[in-house]
Order: C-alpha cells, then sequence, then structure tokens
C-alpha cells in the first residue's frame, strides 16, 4: 500500500484526510470523557481522568510510531490535537496531570499564615540600625522589647 500510495497523488490526499479524521475523532472522544462535550442529551459527564490519560497516551504513541511518515500538514495536526487535549486534561484535573502528581507527604496548615496575611499586619522588620556611635550597642530592654514586639504564637 505504501507504495501505491507515493505513486498515486489520489490515494495520498484520501489517505491524509482518513488520517486527519482519525486524529479528529480520538482528540473528541478524550475532550467527550474529560467532559468537555456535552451529551446528545446536553448534559457534562465528570472527567474521567485515567481514561483520558490512556486515550491521550494513545494519540502520543501513534504521532511517536509515524514520526518521520507523515506529511507536515499531517504532523501540524496531531501536534495541535495532543495539545489541546493534553491541556484540557491539565484543566480537568485542577492544574497537575495525575501521572506528574508527587505522594503526599505530611500537609502543612497554611490557615494560621493566611489569617495573618489577611488581617493586615505589617510583616516583621529588622530593628533600624543605627549609625551613631553612642547607639551602636542596644540595651538588653529594648532588644527584649523588640522580640516581643513581633512575636507570635500559633499554638
Amino acid at each position: 500500500m505504501a507504495e501505491l500510495q507515493k505513486n498515486n497523488p489520489a490515494l495520498t490526499s484520501e489517505m491524509t484526510k482518513r488520517f486527519v479524521q482519525f486524529v479528529m475523532v480520538q482528540a473528541q472522544n478524550i475532550l467527550y470523557v474529560l467532559g468537555r462535550i456535552p451529551t446528545p442529551e446536553g448534559e457534562r459527564i465528570p472527567p474521567n481522568l485515567p481514561a483520558a490519560k490512556m486515550m491521550i497516551d494513545h494519540l502520543e504513541l501513534i504521532k511517536i510510531k509515524t514520526e518521520g511518515n507523515l506529511s507536515s500538514q499531517e504532523t501540524k495536526i496531531i501536534t495541535e490535537a495532543l495539545q489541546q487535549v493534553q491541556l484540557a486534561f491539565v484543566e480537568a484535573s485542577g492544574g497537575t496531570p495525575v501521572g506528574m502528581m508527587p505522594d503526599r507527604g505530611p500537609q502543612v496548615d497554611m490557615s494560621a499564615l493566611e489569617e495573618e496575611m489577611d488581617s493586615g499586619e505589617p510583616a516583621p522588620s529588622a530593628p533600624p540600625t543605627s549609625t551613631h556611635p553612642a547607639n551602636s550597642s542596644p540595651s538588653v530592654t529594648s532588644e527584649a522589647e523588640e522580640k516581643k514586639k513581633y512575636f507570635k504564637s500559633y499554638g
């Protein structure tokens, strides 16, 4: 068939059309599984990330295995389709692809820090330094007061 395709321009354009249709159907199926395309009833299904990942991997496999055998138009179509479905996957998964999510370690409660930031309290800054020789060694009480001023207990 490859020899026939090279010799017959009609078969070449027909095969290009079929390949483009194939890629578009695969991309459409992936978008459907991700909940981007509504059902015939007009409802959107919840994203099925494992199924979408598998289908994206298949489309990527096809791109890799056909590399060097595609026209520039076919290469552009499959590359753009892959980019579109990969972006849709990242958006559906909340920003990080499932395969790239790290193992969950200890969780840190950031609510105390967020409350402090929301309250509008200025962040602690270093005490002003003086260039005057008489004030170069601050007293012990003023240093203790400075520490008290910026100390906050979280527990």
